[in-house]
């Protein structure tokens, strides 16, 4: 059943201006195997399919199934059950993530480049949250980690950097989380803090190396401390910059 906020929502949504195309609801089944999640579900019962103004396109519950064979089929993709296309914008392809086994940090809506089609981006936790922020909405929706994450290192946020780095990142996010800590560890230097820095930066460099090629780790620990240590030394923090080096070994 859905909930009646998700229904509020969604009809708001679909009766934005910005929605240039919106087929009517009840076109064609989902066509995959289990019900298809709230935040499609509430979508569906207003419009059969959206365009956006900015060219964002929202696939029908028919087109799914098809899009997702044919895409996974057509690039060997080794994408899970959960993964299905329901969308696309520019060169990207919009995906959503149910990740009902909590192995990607709760799923959520992705965008993956044409050309790279596992390397994806979380850019909302749903379909909801995803088309408000496309079209402008308010109240803005919350946003993922990994958004957050690089809004708050723009603004030198220290208290929303610290928070969000609490959280789990999707797979594939590690050099976002790695800067977010960097960061967060110049802020925290800035401020005198040198164990909490150091605290941040061993984070950073951590975020680096899971997010290495095999066989490439040490020497991306070695450049996540030397980073470390030109941040540190750029705030005048210098006994944490040598503090940085004596960790850099390949």
């Amino acid at each position: 059943m859905i909930q009646d906020s998700a229904s509020e929502r969604a009809a708001h949504i679909c009766a934005a201006q910005a929605i240039t195309k919106r087929r009517p609801p009840g076109q064609g089944a989902w066509d995959l195997a289990r019900d298809p999640p709230e935040d499609l579900a509430a979508i569906w019962a207003n419009a059969g399919g959206l365009e956006l103004g900015d060219g964002t396109r929202l696939l029908g519950p028919e087109e799914v199934g098809p899009a997702t064979k044919w895409l996974t089929e057509e690039k060997s993709l080794g994408w899970d059950g959960d993964l299905f296309v329901i969308g696309e914008r520019d060169d990207l392809v919009i995906v959503r993530d149910l990740d009902r086994e909590g192995r990607r940090a709760g799923g959520g809506v992705l965008e993956a480049p044409t050309d790279g089609l596992e390397a994806f981006r979380r850019v909302a936790w749903d379909v909801l949250g995803y088309l408000e922020t496309r079209l402008g909405l308010e109240p803005a929706p919350r946003p993922t980690p990994e958004i957050a994450a690089q809004k708050a290192a723009s603004q030198k946020d220290g208290a929303t950097l610290t928070r969000v780095l609490a959280e789990p990142f999707y797979p594939g996010s590690e050099a976002a989380a790695a800067h977010a800590a960097l960061v967060l560890g110049e802020i925290l230097a800035a401020a005198g803090d040198d164990v909490a820095a150091m605290r941040a930066f061993v984070r950073s460099v951590s975020f680096r190396v899971q997010g290495a090629r095999r066989g490439a780790e040490a020497l991306e620990r070695a450049a996540g401390f030397r980073a470390a240590a030109r941040v540190a030394e750029s705030v005048g923090a210098k006994a944490l910059a040598e503090a940085c080096l004596t960790r850099v070994s390949v």
